[in-house]
């Protein structure tokens, strides 16, 4: 396995990383009772309600498809085909 990935691959994963953080924020503004939701997606896009829809989608397809793996010849021919993320297949 040489760990390359596609250009796909690495956007999913940015966009797993970034869901993962925004979610992480929100709990957390829960748990310490903040007067206002830490949603960085909603703080920075909230003005245009289209774009933060947008990249909620975008983040979900990202999940579905780290869950079902990179089918690409360059993430198959690293041994990443099954599982992007880096772990062993």
């Amino acid at each position: 396995m040489n760990g390359k990935k596609c250009g796909w691959a690495k956007v999913s994963w940015l966009l797993i990383f970034i869901g993962g953080l925004n979610w992480g924020l929100v709990g957390l503004s829960y748990l310490i009772k903040a007067r206002s939701s830490w949603n960085l997606v909603e703080w920075i896009f909230g003005s245009w309600p289209i774009v933060v829809a947008i990249i909620y989608l975008l983040v979900g397809i990202a999940a579905v498809m780290s869950l079902f793996g990179c089918k690409c010849g360059v993430c198959k021919s690293s041994g990443n085909g099954n599982d992007q993320m880096g772990g062993q297949p």
